[in-house]
């Protein structure tokens, strides 16, 4: 139980959005170095590091769904999502994280 909520806790500091100021997708501006662009939910929760923290019980789809939603501050639907390597040797838990980051685009009225 106590892994479940720091990996949740650890899932939403992860989540916390950073300023966007550069391309990658049209539309949906992304920082540089966020290798894998700007993500809906519905792809972020295909995301390799997303699926193991799922399967592995220490998030589920509802609370990564509520971390995204947070998140996303313009509430256009996108966040950017960077593979981080420094991640990956921060922890336990680092094999489940993604840096990611609000898009600056505007919603779409």
């Amino acid at each position: 139980m106590l892994a479940k909520m720091i990996c949740v806790c650890a899932l939403a500091a992860a989540l916390a959005p950073l300023a966007a100021n550069a391309g990658s997708k049209p539309g949906y501006a992304c920082p540089p170095g966020f290798n894998l662009g700007a993500q809906s939910l519905v792809d972020y929760l295909q995301l390799p590091r997303t699926q193991a923290a799922i399967a592995d019980g220490l998030a589920t789809e509802d609370e990564v769904a509520a971390s995204f939603g947070d998140a996303d501050r313009n509430g256009d639907g996108y966040l950017c999502v960077q593979l981080s390597e420094g991640f990956q040797r921060n922890g336990p838990f680092s094999v489940y994280y993604y840096n990611v980051a609000d898009d600056n685009a505007s919603v779409p009225s």
